[in-house]
């Protein structure tokens, strides 16, 4: 996406915006959006499915070859480039160091997360932080990580395979 807001005469200021949603892996999303969209009442609806969030498929599949596309050109015409993620997603990233002024960085990352008013049940995305970090350390981020031991990597495989028996 692109933001942008007429300037002075020609002038337009922009900024390139990357909204990044999580994959998720488990049964079918329709069950999903069918829960919700039969959902009466304040609050949100539990879970239809069997599903979890799938970081690892989001940030380095999706997300970090559109910055890897997006941010040279963006940064060479002088502009940042700005994602937005959700907390979670945000935590899942591997050790991203900041840059501590944005002048020397290449992406702005807002973070939200969902807020819930309690007398209403009703919900809203709130601004929860920003960081900003160069092209670079944020690929690190989205390809690092921490990688599990084989032993507890087979003790996952374990307990879905007894779950199916």
């Amino acid at each position: 996406m692109v933001l942008a807001s007429d300037g002075e005469g020609r002038t337009i200021e922009w900024c390139a915006l990357e909204i990044q949603a999580v994959y998720f892996s488990g049964d079918e999303m329709g069950r999903e959006f069918r829960a919700i969209t039969d959902h009466q009442g304040n609050g949100l609806p539990f879970p239809a499915g069997r599903r979890r969030p799938d970081y690892r498929s989001s940030g380095p599949k999706r997300l970090m070859p559109q910055l890897q596309t997006k941010v040279p050109t963006i940064r060479r015409w002088g502009k940042k480039m700005a994602v937005v993620v959700d907390r979670p997603f945000f935590d899942a990233i591997g050790d991203m160091p900041e840059i501590p002024h944005i002048s020397n960085g290449d992406i702005v990352w807002f973070v939200v997360r969902l807020e819930e008013d309690t007398q209403t049940g009703t919900h809203r995305i709130v601004r929860d932080s920003i960081h900003v970090t160069t092209l670079e350390r944020a690929t690190e981020g989205l390809t690092g990580g921490e990688p599990v031991s084989k032993e507890e990597f087979e003790d996952r495989i374990r307990a879905k395979i007894d779950r199916q028996a």
